[in-house]
């Protein structure tokens, strides 16, 4: 008797079926990008930099237009002098001497705050009242010769205080006798003109003794002043 085996049942390996994602076809925008990586935006940058030079480049333009005479003071025949040029040459001519009177004007307010000297708005006042008189005795009008001079009102003011304060800190000790006032007007006589006697103009004559005593103070003063003060200069002439 022939014995049959049972048919081995075929066995199936189980098989994962890897399923790959179907790309859609779609319309895919790729941007481009520079090699900072993908984010950067180095494109848009640029035309922001060339907007802000053509920017930059209109307001020197108009700078330059509207401060020209900071630049050139003239041209002749085309050809510029130049503020740099100018100023060289004012320098050469007299910038030693500006110079030295810009430090003997601080000197003296220096000086002045510590003495503790201060001139009042009102003795300002009366001193300039006192010149504009003077000059319309004689048919002028102090802007006049302020404008003659290249003077504004504002620099006058400040030469009036400066004028004042030394007066004040060195005046003091001045004293005018009346014996100088007589040697004075019998020296001068023929200046004071026909019918000027010693009473009426005994004043004026005080007023220039004492100016001239006070200016011969005054330079061995500012000296003295200058001699202990700390000067540096950046700039020699």
């Amino acid at each position: 008797m022939i014995i049959k085996m049972p048919a081995k049942k075929a066995t199936k390996k189980a098989v994962k079926k890897i399923t790959q994602p179907v790309m859609e076809e779609t319309d895919v925008l790729i941007e481009e990008t520079c090699e900072c990586g993908p984010s950067c935006t180095c494109v848009p940058n640029k035309k922001k930099l060339i907007i802000g030079i053509s920017v930059a480049v209109v307001v020197i333009l108009a700078l330059l237009y509207f401060f020209r005479s900071f630049l050139v003071v003239a041209f002749v025949n085309g050809q510029p002098i130049t503020r740099w040029a100018l100023d060289r040459q004012l320098e050469k001519a007299g910038g030693k001497q500006i110079l030295n009177t810009k430090i003997a004007e601080i000197l003296v307010m220096q000086e002045a705050q510590k003495q503790g000297v201060n001139i009042s708005e009102e003795r300002i006042n009366a001193e300039v009242k006192k010149l504009e008189d003077s000059f319309q005795a004689q048919g002028q009008t102090l802007d006049a010769v302020l404008a003659m001079q290249g003077q504004d009102r504002t620099e006058f003011l400040r030469q009036i205080n400066l004028q004042l304060s030394v007066e004040e800190m060195l005046g003091k000790d001045i004293q005018i006798t009346d014996q100088e006032i007589a040697d004075y007007f019998t020296k001068n006589q023929s200046l004071f003109g026909e019918g000027a006697t010693l009473e009426n103009q005994k004043e004026q004559i005080k007023k220039n003794l004492f100016d001239e005593k006070l200016t011969a103070k005054i330079q061995t003063w500012l000296t003295d002043l200058q001699t202990k003060a700390k000067i540096i200069y950046f700039l020699k002439f």
